[in-house]
């Protein structure tokens, strides 16, 4: 099987989504979407998105009463069976938010994505990445000044005309790795997980590095542990708070645990038949 195979198979795969890059910059086609009914919206608050009962995702459309600000200020995310999402955060609409009391929860995506359509959840999980991003990125970072989006959310601009910084949306790159040696694989945890929760090691790639050299990096730092062979598996959208997961897997060369970097509280090498 193949990476884009592989890829393909994980979650928050947008596979359905279409993103229609091409109308993020037509105003006509933008003020036409976001004012026609059959548009869906969905909306944040402090990162979190709203569902129903079930959970169900719960979407707003113009018969709830979006204000014209939030409306120019929402992100195009693209269509998806025949219909046209935005992202909006209505954060600081105490109005909207009264109004969802008693008909959606808000929730995190965290807790919510494996009980939803993977459709939906990959819609969401996109959402929420470009939510996070213009919360992040309300000033410039070369003057300060206040910035502005553009193209339907996929741009923003310094407002200061002697600066006029351009920022896009990002994605930090983050690897996540099976290390083996022989029929064992090597397990970790953090202090802070639920007890006797044990995860495959994962961390962020650095400036300067190649994601191999972060895949036998972060292993080094947080284990002790010396790789022999790195081989790419596939990736995924990792939306917390926005990230790029690359996994890997890795045969070791040592197996001598020394715990360097006091960012786990224990690792150990386990078999299948120990973890069932």
């Amino acid at each position: 099987m193949d990476s884009l195979t592989r890829s393909n198979l994980n979650f928050f795969i947008s596979n359905n989504i279409d993103r229609i890059g091409d109308k993020r910059k037509d105003p006509d086609w933008l003020r036409e979407s976001l004012h026609n009914p059959e548009t869906l919206f969905i909306p944040f608050s402090s990162i979190k998105s709203p569902y129903a009962e079930g959970p169900l995702p719960f979407y707003l459309n113009l018969d709830d009463n979006i204000p014209e600000k939030l409306l120019e200020e929402s992100v195009l995310l693209g269509t998806l069976n025949r219909k046209t999402y935005f992202a909006v955060d209505i954060s600081s609409d105490e109005k909207i938010k009264d109004r969802l009391n008693g008909k959606a929860e808000f929730r995190g995506l965290r807790e919510t994505a494996p009980l939803i359509n993977a459709d939906e959840a990959s819609l969401i999980s996109y959402a929420r990445s470009m939510i996070y991003w213009h919360a992040a990125h309300k000033f410039c970072g070369v003057c300060g000044s206040k910035t502005e989006s553009a193209d339907a959310g996929h741009r923003r601009i310094c407002s200061n005309k002697d600066c006029r910084k351009e920022q896009f949306p990002r994605t930090d790159p983050a690897i996540i790795v099976l290390v083996s040696k022989g029929e064992r694989c090597l397990l970790a945890r953090q202090s802070r997980w639920a007890p006797k929760q044990y995860a495959t090691i994962a961390g962020f790639v650095e400036p300067g590095e190649t994601l191999e050299q972060a895949v036998q990096r972060e292993v080094n730092e947080e284990t002790g542990v010396e790789l022999k062979e790195i081989n790419y598996h596939s990736s995924q959208p990792w939306p917390f708070p926005g990230a790029i997961m690359l996994g890997f897997h890795a045969e070791a060369e040592t197996e001598e645990i020394i715990l360097r970097d006091h960012e786990l509280e224990d690792a150990m090498w386990i078999t299948r038949q120990e973890i069932a």
